[in-house]
């Protein structure tokens, strides 16, 4: 878990986000090797802690996608369970913001309105935390989120 999370979060610091192209072939190996693992149920005691569960999240949601696996669209409910009861057991709030933007990415993807909501309320709630050198990062998620629940409303309504 650990080596995964460091190489996760190395990719994420070049700041474009972590693209498949960026990964080097052991890399996406061992990434694949952790999303069998996951789908099969060998890694469920991760979800105790919250680096573990974010893990869980991370591989269920933008790896599982990345890596283009067939069960991808599938893995997106349980990775939305997974977050939502992160959240209501606060394991969110023992990450750092940056952490805690990657844990609740099932919430920034999920078309439900209701999911839009809670993360806006959990971005708002970060903002006193997050320190001014991340700042502009979280306003830039913050809009991302703002706006796409404006365009998911636009259209659910």
């Amino acid at each position: 878990m650990d080596q995964f999370l460091q190489q996760w979060f190395d990719e994420y610091a070049k700041g474009q986000g972590v693209e498949i192209e960026s990964l080097c072939q052991q890399t996406r190996s061992e990434w694949l090797t952790l999303l069998q693992r996951v789908k099969s149920g060998d890694l469920e005691d991760w979800k105790r802690s919250p680096p573990g569960r974010m893990s869980l999240i991370l591989l269920m949601g933008p790896v599982a996608h990345l890596l283009n696996d067939k069960d991808a669209i599938d893995l997106h409910p349980e990775a939305r369970a997974l977050c939502i009861e992160g959240v209501e057991l606060g394991l969110d709030t023992q990450l750092e913001p940056v952490q805690r933007r990657c844990f609740y990415d099932p919430l920034f993807y999920s078309g439900n309105s209701q999911d839009r909501q809670l993360l806006l309320c959990l971005l708002e709630g970060m903002q006193s935390q997050v320190e001014s050198i991340h700042r502009p990062a979280w306003v830039n998620w913050y809009e991302h989120a703002s706006a796409s629940r404006s365009a998911s409303s636009i259209t659910l309504d």
